[in-house]
């Protein structure tokens, strides 16, 4: 009987006891592959937020292991990568080695993937990379990180890309594109579901991150420029973030009143309901992957409007959204103007978001990390 495979996973993108709501898609995406192998988790922790919450870390962390990460903020970042692996090998040394891993995958390219490779190395384990975004958007513009990426990437057994435009981007930075494979994110079909109830009250929704690059603030300003045509439409912010003292100063300079609603951070099983009801989800981003929020928006048969970048071109079409084509207040209330006066049709959103199916994402995972598939 072939033994199972033991996969170590290295990624700071995973829920925190603290912060139960981070990175779903990757909690999703690797509870499935669970179901095939045997999965260890390693999340590298910045030191300060460690330490601030350190009394909440489960005693148990025999399965995931939570380790502070030593750097010096804002200075050296060309050795974040070591810095990583030393933290992890100083503080998890042991239970590294006892995972007894044959394949390693780091998921966010920099630092954790130039870590989980070197890691990789001292197992004698396969390697492999998975890429999100910003990870390469942001880090590709500094050659001194663009050639560490670089290097793990090629020495990989393969770089699972979360979009085309992403692994377009890394062949440029001189990747192996015979490495890449590019596999779309997967959304609970069974969760994510047309919602049959009316909406007394229609809104338009954003979910995600407050933060300047979500495009939080060109959407407020953009719902502002159309919310005299729209009396009946209120916008609604789902999550937390360093914007959202600023966005409710705007919403009283721009005199909107109970017209924003900011509901704070919902746990996901509660997002199903908000994003069904919704009239619209929007999403204009500076910079992304392929966001889980717009396949699962696309599940309830809510449209898109979403900027025109990173991968979502590649999963919002004319049948399930409007694409922005430029950051602006005045582009996004172009987009949710079009939206709102647009008749969608539910059955053929929600059959276009069918295609990305977590089963479909776990076979070609699995076929990329060369795991038998159960």
């Amino acid at each position: 009987m072939q033994p199972k495979d033991k996969l170590l996973i290295v990624t700071n993108l995973y829920p925190l006891p603290w912060q139960p709501t981070r990175a779903t898609f990757n909690f999703q995406q690797f509870g499935y592959l669970e179901e095939h192998c045997q999965v260890s988790y390693l999340i590298p922790v910045a030191f300060p937020d460690w330490w601030a919450n350190r009394k909440q870390l489960p005693t148990d962390q025999s399965k995931i292991r939570y380790v502070p990460y030593f750097y010096l903020p804002k200075f050296g970042r060309r050795f974040y990568g070591k810095l990583m692996q030393w933290s992890l090998s100083l503080f998890a040394g042991h239970w590294i080695r006892s995972t007894r891993a044959n394949k390693v995958l780091g998921s966010w390219a920099y630092p954790d993937g130039v870590a989980s490779q070197a890691i990789a190395s001292k197992l004698n384990a396969d390697f492999y990379l998975k890429v999100h975004g910003s990870d390469i958007n942001m880090h590709a513009q500094y050659p001194e990180r663009a050639s560490q990426i670089t290097r793990i990437a090629n020495a990989s057994q393969g770089v699972l890309s979360v979009s085309q435009d992403l692994a377009d981007k890394m062949i440029k930075l001189g990747i192996n594109e015979n490495k890449i494979r590019t596999i779309y994110n997967g959304v609970n079909l069974e969760k994510f579901i047309t919602s049959e109830a009316e909406t007394a009250d229609p809104y338009i929704v954003f979910v995600g991150n407050l933060k300047k690059e979500k495009g939080v603030l060109e959407l407020l300003e953009g719902f502002g420029q159309i919310a005299s045509k729209y009396a009946d439409i209120s916008l609604r912010y789902v999550g937390s973030g360093p914007m959202l003292s600023v966005l409710k100063a705007k919403v009283k300079q721009l005199n909107l009143g109970n017209r924003v609603v900011f509901e704070g951070v919902k746990a996901h099983d509660e997002l199903p309901e908000i994003i069904a009801r919704a009239t619209i989800l929007s999403l204009p981003s500076y910079n992304e992957g392929v966001p889980n929020v717009v396949l699962e928006s696309m599940a309830c048969s809510t449209p898109v409007v979403a900027t025109a970048v990173g991968g979502i071109p590649e999963v919002v079409t004319e049948e399930t959204g409007i694409i922005v084509p430029e950051i602006s207040a005045c582009s996004v209330a172009k987009g949710l103007s079009e939206a709102l006066d647009k008749e969608w049709d539910s059955k053929s959103i929600r059959k276009h978001a069918e295609s990305f199916s977590w089963a479909k994402n776990t076979s070609l995972t699995l076929n990329l990390l060369k795991i038998k598939e159960k």
